[in-house]
């Protein structure tokens, strides 16, 4: 299955996922209000955010398979990558907001209904686990969905805390324990989001991906024939799915245009056989070219 067949599959679980999380953002609202749990007040602003950045992703995916014109030569794979950016960006700053709320009710603690948070916090959990299965793919590709699947499976992993700060303060009645679980659950949140954000940003500022090795690339191109030099060489990613690749190749000898077509081509078809690479330009030459930067 192709990238962009994959994202259209995954449109119809995209609108599945909004709703239900949607509907769990009011209920954890009213039961916040309550209540007076700040553990459901945040896991209702957590799952707001959750949501719209699963909405934000489906628009991003369905523009990115629009087809390639003379503005965007490319087409518009890294709006997903956009996508991802804000959805991790706007996660962090929300979690960063509901540490600090925390640490404000350690010091002024407010009465909360353990029962309450824990049922909450199944209803909470089965949601985040339902959505996070209709997002997990076992062939990673899209990093926008990849994203949001994380979230929920930092969801499913936070409402089990939520469940049990629930039942603490049922058997203690300790106030402590509701801020104290808030801060356990964003600490899990933001580990569970900072690689990804990380990786939105290496593709934006055009890194090599992390599972291309440039070495081995040359090596390989050096094993085709009538290969003498490979230099210049830039891999980058269009979008989470799309490396690209550019190079200048230099023959061993004068050769005509029909031989250095063939060599090149067969350079292009090594490339997307063995490192799925499918968009490279070659350029190729008989001598090494002066310029020794690019």
């Amino acid at each position: 299955m192709d990238g962009a067949t994959s994202r259209l599959n995954k449109g119809g679980s995209l609108k599945v996922v909004v709703g239900l999380n949607l509907v769990l953002v009011v209920v954890l609202a009213i039961g916040g209000y309550r209540y007076h749990s700040l553990v459901l007040y945040s896991a209702a602003l957590h799952q707001f955010v959750d949501s719209a950045g699963v909405g934000i992703t489906l628009s991003a995916l369905v523009l990115s398979l629009k087809p390639a014109s003379s503005r965007h030569s490319y087409g518009l794979a890294r709006l997903e990558v956009l996508a991802a950016l804000i959805n991790g960006v706007a996660l962090l700053a929300t979690t960063v907001w509901i540490v600090i709320e925390a640490a404000h009710r350690i010091e002024v603690p407010a009465v909360t209904s353990g029962a309450s948070v824990a049922e909450l916090g199944v209803i909470g959990g089965v949601i985040s686990l339902i959505s996070f299965l209709l997002l997990h793919e076992k062939t990673p590709s899209s990093l926008a969905i990849r994203i949001n699947a994380l979230h929920f499976a930092a969801d499913s992993l936070a409402w089990l805390v939520t469940i049990a700060s629930g039942l603490l303060i049922v058997a203690t009645g300790a106030k402590l324990i509701d801020p104290i679980s808030s801060i356990l659950v964003s600490t899990l949140v933001l580990l569970a989001t900072w690689k990804l954000v990380a990786q939105t940003v290496d593709v934006l500022l055009e890194a090599t991906p992390k599972d291309v090795k440039p070495s081995e690339i040359v090596t390989e191109i050096l094993q085709q024939s009538d290969i003498a030099d490979v230099h210049h060489l830039h891999i980058w990613s269009l979008g989470s799915e799309t490396p690209a690749l550019s190079a200048h190749i230099v023959f061993t000898e004068s050769v005509d245009l029909h031989v250095a077509q063939v060599r090149t081509d067969a350079i292009k078809g090594m490339l997307s056989e063995k490192f799925h690479i499918d968009h490279a330009t070659i350029e190729i030459e008989c001598h090494p070219c002066e310029a020794p930067t690019h």
